[in-house]
C-alpha cells in the first residue's frame, strides 16, 4: 500500500529512533542500515531536444574568410576544416545555410539545407576557391586609345570592356563610364552608358570635356568631367556586324543622330566646342562636328596629282588651330587655308629616319598629339617621334627596329606596338599593345609603366600566382580536373592542375614546327583550339592541320584541313568547324577518317538564301548532339545523332540588341572570338557575345551574372561543377 506523504516521514523517522537506540539483533554499535530510496528510484534525465548545426569549409587560401549564416545567426568562418554555428535547434527545425564568399573566392555549399534531425549534423560542405586560378587578371583588357587632360587625368577607352577608364593625377585608376562588357548604345551617367569601342579616337577640350569615336555605333560621344555621356551626332552602323547583308553604312550629313558615320576613327577638338573626325575609308575628307551636333563634310583637293591616291589616317590639332593630317603613306600634312601642305615625312623609301621636313621617314604612324608650345609627338610603331613647328623629327623614345617592355630613358626604352598617344599637360601617355598597358613619356624621353597598369603579359610557367599568360587561346579539362590550354603566339601547349600550377607540357617557346613524337620533343605550329577526349586523348587544331595526344605521343590526323573550332565527340572523334574558310562541319577518327556533317546548304534551308555559314565554336552533349556557333547568321545550330539540323539559339540574320529569350526572339552578337561549353545539366555557355550567354537546353537564352565581373573572357570550359573562363592574362573559375 502507497503511503501517504505524512505516513510515509513518521515512518522514516521511527525507524531512525530504532535504529539510534540499537534496537533490533544488534550489540550496541552505531552503524545501522541505510534506509531505502524513496519510491519510484532516480529522478528522470532530461531529454535532449536541442543539437548542433554544421559542416565542413575547404578552398580557402590565407588570411581569407568566408561568411555562413542560417537565418538571423552569421558565423565567419577564417580556416578550412569543421564549423559550428553557436545556437542550437530543436528537432523538426528548418535551417538554409548562406554563403558570402570572401573576396576574390567563389563558393559553393552542398547539403547545406534541411530539417534538423535528433542529432547533432556536421553534413554541410563548403566549398571554396580563388576566382583566378591562375596568372593575373590585369587591369586593361583591350585599350585602344588615351587622352589626357590639363588636370593631369588620363583616359583610356577599353574595347574589351567596352568601357572607358580614368587614371588621376596620383595613379589612381578606377571606371569612368560604361565597363559592362557588354557593347550598347544608350547615354547616361557612367556605368548607366554603353558604348560599342573600336576605334582609337578620343580627345579633350579646354573644358574638360572627352570626346569619343564610338566606332562600332557610328557616333560621337560627349562625356562631361562628371562623366555623363550624351550622343553628340551619329546613330548606328553595320561596320562591326557579323551579318553580310547588313551592308556598308552611308556618310551622311546633318544634325546629331540624323547624321551618319561609317566607323569613326582619329578625332580632335575644334577648340569652339565641337570635334573634327576621320571617318572610316576617309579619302581626302574629314568630318566637322560643331558644339550643338551638325555634322558637315570637308573634302581636299589632292596636293600632288603626280603621286599614288592616298587616304587621311590620323588628325592632331594645336592650339593655335593648326590642322596636321597623317596620311596612309605615313606622311603628315598641314591644312593651310584649306590646302593639304606638305609637313613632314617623305613617300619615297620606308622605315624611321630623323631629318627635317620630307627628308624625315615614319615607318607606320597610329597616332599624334600636340603639346601646347606647338610641338607635335607620334606614336610610329614602337617609337615616339617629336616634330617641331619647323618640321624637324626627332626620335624621342623607342626603337623603330627592336621591340620589347623596358622602361629607360630615350632611346634605350622599348615599346612593344604603340596605338594611341595622348597628353595630361605634362607628360605623354602612350597605349602599349604589345603588353596591352600604358606607358608614360615624359617630355625628356624618360619611360615608366605606371604602377596602375603592370606589365603582366607573357609565357611563364608556375605557381598560381607566378604563372603568366600571353594571349587569348583555347580550353579544355580532363577527368582529372587538369586544364589544357594552347598559345597560338608562341606555339605550345599548356596545362594547369586544380591548384592553378601551370607548366609548358609540349612544343617549344616561340618555336614553330610540325615535328610528331614524344610530348619532349613534339612542335606546334600556331595551335587555336584544344580539347580532351574521354579515352585521354588531348587533340589540338593548329592553323593548319590537326593533331591528337594519345600516350604522351602527338600525332597528325590531317596535315591539311583548317580548323577553327574544335570538340570531341563520346566515341573518341574530332568535330571541326572551318569557318569562313571552309564553310563546313566535319569529323575525322583518329585513324584520319574523315565525314562532313554540315554544309551551307543545310543552313540557307533554315535561315533562308542570304545566309552565310561561316561556322566557329561547337560542342557536344552526354546525348551526342552537336550545337555550332555561326557567326555568318548570329546564331546557333543543333545537329542531332540521326542528321537533322535545326535553329538552337538566337535570331539567324538579327544581332542587335543583346537579347535574351527564346529562339527566333534571343539575339546573339558574336563580337570576339566564340568558345562554347556545356555543364552536367545540358546548359550551354557561349562566349564572344559580350558577356558569357547560357542556353538552357530548350534553347533560351540568358545572361547571368558571374563572380569574375566584367572580364574580357574569351575561352570557356566545364568540368566538376565549376564554369572556367580565360581572359588574356589570367584563368578565371566559378561555381555554378
Amino acid at each position: 500500500m502507497k503511503l501517504k506523504r505524512f505516513e510515509y516521514a513518521v515512518a522514516v523517522a521511527v525507524m531512525a529512533l530504532v535504529a539510534g537506540c540499537g534496537g533490533g539483533g544488534g550489540g550496541g554499535g552505531g552503524g545501522g542500515t541505510t534506509p531505502p530510496p524513496p519510491a519510484g528510484g532516480t529522478p528522470p534525465v532530461t531529454p535532449v531536444t536541442e543539437f548542433t548545426l554544421g559542416g565542413t569549409v575547404s578552398g580557402l587560401g590565407a588570411g581569407a574568410s568566408v561568411t555562413l549564416a542560417n537565418g538571423s545567426e552569421s558565423l565567419p568562418v577564417n580556416a578550412n576544416g569543421a564549423f559550428t554555428f553557436a545556437t542550437k535547434l530543436k528537432a523538426g527545425t528548418a535551417y538554409d545555410i548562406k554563403v558570402t564568399p570572401p573576396a576574390g573566392y567563389t563558393c559553393k555549399a552542398t547539403n547545406n539545407t534541411g530539417t534538423m534531425e535528433s542529432a547533432n549534423s556536421t553534413k554541410a560542405v563548403v566549398d571554396c576557391a580563388p576566382v583566378v586560378l591562375a596568372g593575373v587578371r590585369g587591369t586593361l583588357q583591350e585599350p585602344l586609345a588615351v587622352a589626357g587632360d590639363a588636370s593631369g587625368n588620363v583616359y583610356v577607352l577599353d574595347g574589351g570592356l567596352h568601357g572607358i577608364l580614368k587614371m588621376n593625377s596620383a595613379g589612381q585608376i578606377s571606371t569612368f563610364a560604361g565597363g559592362s562588357g557588354q557593347p550598347g548604345l544608350s547615354d547616361g551617367a557612367g556605368a548607366a552608358a554603353r558604348f560599342w569601342l573600336g576605334g582609337n579616337g578620343a580627345a579633350v577640350d579646354a573644358q574638360g570635356n572627352l570626346f569619343v569615336a564610338d566606332s562600332c555605333n557610328g557616333a560621337i560621344r560627349k562625356l562631361t568631367s562628371a562623366g555623363t555621356v550624351t550622343t553628340l551626332a551619329g546613330s548606328g552602323t553595320a561596320a562591326c556586324y557579323n551579318v553580310a547583308s547588313a551592308g556598308v553604312t552611308a556618310k551622311v550629313d546633318g544634325v546629331g543622330t540624323a547624321a551618319k558615320f561609317a566607323a569613326p576613327q582619329s578625332l580632335v577638338a575644334d577648340g569652339q566646342g565641337g570635334v573634327i573626325v576621320l571617318d572610316a575609308s576617309a579619302g581626302l575628307s574629314i568630318r566637322r562636328v560643331s558644339a550643338s551636333g551638325v555634322v558637315t563634310t570637308q573634302t581636299y583637293v589632292h596636293p600632288d596629282p603626280s603621286l599614288p591616291a592616298f587616304s587621311l589616317q590620323t588628325l592632331a590639332r594645336a592650339n593655335d588651330g593648326t590642322l596636321y593630317l597623317s596620311d596612309s603613306n605615313n606622311r603628315i600634312w598641314k591644312d593651310v587655308g584649306g590646302r593639304l601642305v606638305a609637313f613632314a615625312g617623305t613617300f619615297v623609301g620606308s622605315g624611321s629616319q630623323d631629318g627635317t621636313g620630307t627628308a624625315a621617314r615614319f615607318s607606320v604612324i597610329t597616332s599624334m598629339v600636340t603639346t601646347p608650345n606647338g610641338d607635335l609627338y607620334v606614336t610610329d610603331v614602337a617609337s615616339v617621334r617629336k616634330v617641331t613647328p619647323a618640321g624637324v623629327v626627332t626620335t624621342l623614345a623607342g626603337s623603330a627596329t627592336q621591340r620589347g617592355q623596358i622602361d629607360a630613358q630615350g632611346t634605350a626604352a622599348r615599346f612593344g606596338n604603340l596605338l594611341s598617344i595622348g597628353f595630361d599637360g605634362t607628360s605623354l601617355f602612350v597605349i602599349d599593345s604589345g603588353q596591352e598597358v600604358l606607358r608614360k613619356v615624359a617630355l625628356d624621353g624618360t619611360v615608366t609603366t605606371p604602377a596602375a597598369t603592370p606589365a603582366v603579359r607573357a609565357t611563364t610557367d608556375g605557381n598560381a600566382t607566378t604563372a603568366r599568360f600571353g594571349s587569348f587561346s583555347s580550353l579544355a579539362a580532363d577527368a582529372d580536373g587538369n586544364l589544357y590550354f594552347v598559345d597560338p603566339v608562341t606555339h605550345v601547349l599548356r596545362k594547369s592542375t586544380p591548384n592553378g600550377t601551370v607548366s609548358t607540357i609540349s612544343g617549344t617557346t616561340g618555336e614553330a614546327g610540325l615535328t610528331d613524337g614524344p610530348l619532349a620533343s613534339a612542335k606546334f605550329a600556331g595551335p587555336q583550339r584544344v580539347a580532351t577526349g574521354r579515352d585521354g586523348s588531348i587533340w589540338v587544331a593548329q592553323v593548319q592541320g590537326l593533331r591528337r595526344i594519345k600516350d604522351g605521343i602527338v600525332s597528325t590526323v590531317d596535315a591539311n584541313v583548317r580548323p577553327v573550332g574544335l570538340t570531341i565527340d563520346a566515341n573518341g572523334n574530332a568535330i571541326v568547324t572551318t569557318g569562313a574558310t571552309g564553310g563546313e562541319v566535319l569529323r575525322f577518327t583518329p585513324t584520319g577518317a574523315r565525314s562532313v556533317l554540315v554544309q551551307k546548304p543545310a543552313v540557307v534551308a533554315l535561315a533562308g538564301a542570304n545566309a552565310n555559314f561561316i561556322p566557329q565554336s561547337v560542342a557536344v552533349d552526354a546525348a551526342g548532339n552537336i550545337y555550332i556557333a555561326d557567326t555568318g547568321t548570329v546564331a546557333v545550330y543543333k545537329l542531332t545523332p540521326s542528321g537533322t539540323l535545326s535553329v538552337f539559339a538566337g535570331t539567324p540574320l538579327k544581332e542587335t540588341g543583346n537579347v535574351d529569350g527564346a529562339v527566333n526572339t534571343a539575339t546573339l552578337g558574336f563580337y570576339e572570338v566564340d568558345h562554347m561549353t556545356i555543364d552536367d545539366a545540358g546548359n550551354l555557355y557561349l562566349s564572344g557575345s559580350g558577356n558569357v550567354r547560357m542556353i538552357s537546353p530548350a534553347g533560351v537564352v540568358s545572361t547571368p551574372s558571374y563572380v569574375w565581373g566584367n572580364a574580357s573572357i574569351g575561352a570557356v570550359t566545364y568540368n566538376k561543377g565549376k564554369l572556367y573562363g580565360m581572359t588574356r592574362y589570367a584563368v578565371m573559375q566559378t561555381y555554378l
